[in-house]
């Protein structure tokens, strides 16, 4: 909750310290944290020096997996957090969002604190205890995909509640219907990734069509810069 308030009060650029800072994790829990983590604007995981070691290897296979399978997203999907980092850099509009930010006029959305957006075109719904492997998601009206896999999770109508699969190494993501995302392969670095190929994700709306942004500069200068629509 704070991190989308401090984005709507204009410091985009915030995440909480992913796993805990004071006292000890546990591992299902701080694989479900480092799930959510991966989607902070600012990700990292950090504690205190009198607590365990709680960084994926030091705990373990199952959140090394849970943890990469998040990260290799967020990093996939970097053009697009670029590219909203840029908007709200012109704009002010929050990079993290609370459900409302996007959909005003539906007032069940106004109590959701367990989902958040990237945007206006990406849904996160963490899993946020630490021995579920399902989730209930409101989904308010419009088409919305599973990321993972493309296919359609909601057709267009109202806002519903739905349960989603949340499996121990997978942070349920969704895209709205309407957008484009642009992304890459996530390579060891920023300048790697932007040599090993880019992409575009487009979810149609229910006239079939979609629309992006897409931020890009040469990655070292302050001058050079390209935004696409």
């Amino acid at each position: 909750m704070g991190i989308l308030n401090f984005n709507m009060f204009g410091v985009p650029m915030v995440g909480a310290d992913i796993c805990g800072f004071n006292g000890n994790t546990t591992t299902n829990l701080c694989m479900r944290w480092m799930q959510l983590g991966a989607f902070y604007p600012f990700s990292r995981n950090h504690n205190t020096d009198d607590a365990v070691d709680q960084d994926p290897v030091a705990l373990g296979d199952r959140v090394v997996r849970g943890s990469r399978k998040a990260l290799m997203q967020r990093y996939t999907l970097l053009p697009y957090l670029y590219t909203l980092f840029f908007n709200t850099h012109v704009t002010g509009e929050p990079v993290a969002q609370p459900l409302f930010f996007q959909f005003p006029e539906d007032e069940k959305t106004y109590s959701v604190d367990t989902q958040f957006l990237w945007g206006s075109a990406l849904m996160i719904v963490p899993a946020l205890r630490e021995h579920i492997t399902k989730v209930e998601a409101y989904l308010p009206q419009g088409m919305w995909y599973d990321w993972y896999g493309g296919g359609m999770v909601k057709n267009e109508g109202e806002g519903s509640y739905i349960t989603l699969p949340a499996p121990y190494d997978t942070i349920p993501l969704l895209i709205l219907g309407g957008n484009i995302l642009p992304t890459h392969v996530p390579g060891n670095t920023t300048l790697q990734s932007r040599k090993l190929g880019h992409g575009l994700v487009i979810a149609p709306d229910k006239r079939g069509e979609a629309r992006g942004q897409l931020y890009w500069d040469d990655g070292d200068s302050l001058v050079s810069t390209l935004v696409m629509q």
